[in-house]
């Protein structure tokens, strides 16, 4: 059963503002939270509220999400492995970063203290180039990831014995706890136990193939679906497939940020395409057909209107950008090209057209006022 669109979730317009995004969010998060509602599917539904929140929140996404449309935009965030090693990618992590109030619900972090703990794996960005073509109609391409992942000796533990034990320099608080005394009285100041980086938990015994930290490095095949309408700027986000998250945490997410190459034939206007058909000047007088070869390598007849003018833009329906289902338009802009040389019957019938139009050529003007426009002055 495909996922519903982000706006239904939340039960907003989509041309809800900020304001209406964020107060949609704060009444859900509170009826549906797993601490409040107990109700069957509250969990599943209250991570629906956080993944649409956590995309039309921001700016930069929610015009990617309105651009690319629902299934689109949420394909893009998948992707696969290839080749040996196995992978769990990781799943949705609500994005609500700025807008620490909402925590307000329930007095504090949701019914509890925070402390330290395992820190997830950070973004990875790459930049890749495609055709135009591959914009327009969508593709499928593999890239190659250089990142961490969990060590598959120690299970991503660190240890041998893939048992991690509790640190004994910070007492598995993660934080070491300095005391300093001034005049203005006693001060106290936390800070991240520098031996298990804050999670409390230490090594049993060493791996030595990740030297206790639990990751190794890899270089790894990954496939990629571009959807039909992408643009330069567009960033298609893989879920869990960026750097390793600590022990215990989820992997970071890699953002494959797209540049698209310009065309030698083909412009591109949002969802509309332009090209440019060259014609001569009988064709442009009396009309006529002409084969156009559109992005995707078809032909197709255009029928140019007798007495066109020049760089008049006719339209071919259904022939641009292909986006949601609702593909752009063609633009065929019109250039009368004028031949440099013509044949001795071409040059007769246009002297026969300036004989009509009572208009005389360059040879006929010749004569007495050619001998006074020749003369050098003195």
């Amino acid at each position: 059963m495909p996922s519903p669109d982000y706006y239904e979730v939340l039960g907003i317009s989509k041309n809800a503002d900020d304001r209406e995004i964020k107060k949609a969010y704060r009444n859900l998060a509170r009826k549906y939270h797993p601490d409040v509602c107990k109700d069957a599917g509250a969990e599943e539904r209250f991570k629906e509220i956080n993944e649409a929140y956590s995309v039309l929140a921001d700016s930069q996404k929610r015009a990617q999400y309105d651009n690319l449309g629902h299934e689109n935009y949420t394909s893009a965030s998948k992707g696969s492995y290839t080749g040996a090693g196995g992978f769990s990618g990781g799943g949705f992590s609500a994005d609500v970063s700025g807008f620490g109030d909402i925590f307000d619900f329930f007095g504090g972090s949701f019914g509890g203290s925070r402390r330290a703990g395992p820190q997830a794996g950070n973004d990875l960005l790459m930049k890749i180039a495609i055709n135009l073509e591959d914009a327009v109609t969508g593709t499928d391409r593999e890239i190659e990831v250089l990142h961490t992942e969990a060590c598959t000796t120690c299970n991503g533990t660190g240890s041998e014995t893939k048992r991690r034990s509790q640190c004994g320099a910070c007492g598995g608080t993660g934080q070491i706890r300095q005391m300093s005394q001034s005049v203005f009285g006693q001060f106290v100041r936390m800070s991240t136990c520098n031996q298990c980086q804050g999670t409390g938990k230490v090594p049993e015994k060493r791996c030595t193939a990740c030297k206790g930290s639990g990751h190794q490095r890899i270089k790894r095949k990954v496939s990629i679906h571009i959807p039909a309408g992408i643009d330069t700027g567009m960033r298609l986000r893989m879920e869990g497939y960026g750097e390793a998250g600590e022990y215990g945490a989820t992997n970071g997410d890699l953002f494959v940020e797209v540049h698209v190459k310009a065309h030698d034939r083909f412009t591109r206007s949002g969802d509309t395409l332009e090209t440019i058909v060259a014609i001569s000047p009988a064709q442009a007088i009396l009309g006529s057909n002409v084969e156009i070869e559109t992005i995707d390598h078809r032909h197709v007849d255009l029928v140019i209107p007798a007495g066109v003018q020049y760089n008049t833009a006719l339209k071919i329906p259904g022939e641009g950008v292909r986006r949601r289902g609702r593909p752009g338009d063609l633009l065929v802009r019109v250039k009368v090209a004028i031949p440099k040389s013509i044949s001795p019957e071409e040059h007769e019938i246009y002297q026969k057209l300036l004989e009509i139009e009572g208009k005389k050529s360059p040879e006929e003007k010749k004569g007495f006022f050619s001998g006074i426009m020749g003369k050098k002055k003195k």
